[in-house]
């Protein structure tokens, strides 16, 4: 039976959206997606990783991240488009589409993300307050009137910090003291969005502490799949199908068209 499907966030667990073969239906801020709202997915990669210790630099007090923490193993260079400098007590830094988000052509990433400060001065990690927009000027996780929402690590559960080694021979692998929680990448189910092509997030962090921030680092510890991708047109063997919100020419798949948000929808108009 043919039918589709809208429902993101329906579980913890990070999964693909869908699979290789499958068909998407992408829409951007008004709508089906301009350059074209059916794709073919010819390929799906896990994405982590996206720095050395799992960490994405988006602040960092200085011109350079820290020991350990750079864009690569044995440097300390920011990814581009890092906010630097000190951010006083109740203001911000801003952290435009960094290039480390950008996808190819016709590449979709589905991410989920973590925050994650490193040696701060001043405030504490808790005064830090995370916006998002996706793209640029739009807010992400929040209302009418309150957009874009206040994202706080009080609210992420702690990694897992898996530091036990392998066994010896003849031995058996030591048990933590305590096992931890749910992994973030799957609690994390509400902070997921996805970037198409090169439309990607800006970050807002705040800082909502008493004292300016005058030393350290801030980034996110960030998990998903990219997507390659291949627009499809409407040919004879179509078929109608319901598709957001209406009757349309339809690929004849048997399975769920998932219907993908890469931007936050503003179609709307005034009350």
């Amino acid at each position: 039976m043919a039918f589709t499907d809208g429902r993101l966030f329906r579980d913890r667990a990070l999964e693909p959206v869908c699979g290789i073969g499958d068909v998407l239906f992408l829409l951007d801020q008004k709508g089906p997606l301009t350059k074209a709202p059916w794709w073919f997915v010819k390929g799906i990669e896990p994405v982590f990783g996206l720095g050395p210790h799992g960490l994405m630099i988006i602040w960092s007090q200085s011109a350079a991240g820290a020991a350990g923490y750079g864009t690569g193993v044995g440097n300390q260079a920011l990814p581009d488009q890092a906010a630097t400098g000190n951010i006083g007590a109740g203001a911000y830094a801003d952290i435009n589409n960094s290039k480390l988000l950008q996808q190819g052509p016709q590449q979709l990433f589905q991410m989920r993300f973590a925050l994650k400060p490193l040696a701060l001065t001043g405030p504490k990690e808790h005064d830090i307050e995370l916006q998002v927009y996706l793209p640029g000027s739009a807010g992400k996780f929040g209302i009418l009137g309150a957009s874009p929402g206040y994202y706080n690590m009080a609210d992420q559960l702690q990694d897992p910090g898996d530091v036990i080694d392998s066994p010896a021979q003849g031995a058996n692998q030591t048990l933590p003291a305590a096992f931890p929680a749910v992994h973030a990448r799957s609690q994390n189910n509400l902070t997921e969005m996805f970037i198409f092509e090169i439309n990607g997030p800006r970050f807002r962090l705040w800082n909502n502490g008493s004292v300016a921030l005058t030393a350290g680092l801030i980034g996110l510890r960030i998990w998903g799949f990219r997507y390659d991708l291949e627009p499809i047109w409407p040919d004879n063997s179509w078929v109608k199908r319901w598709v957001y919100g209406g009757l349309r020419p339809a690929p004849p798949i048997d399975r769920a068209i998932p219907v993908v948000q890469t931007a936050v929808y503003t179609g709307q108009g005034t009350f």
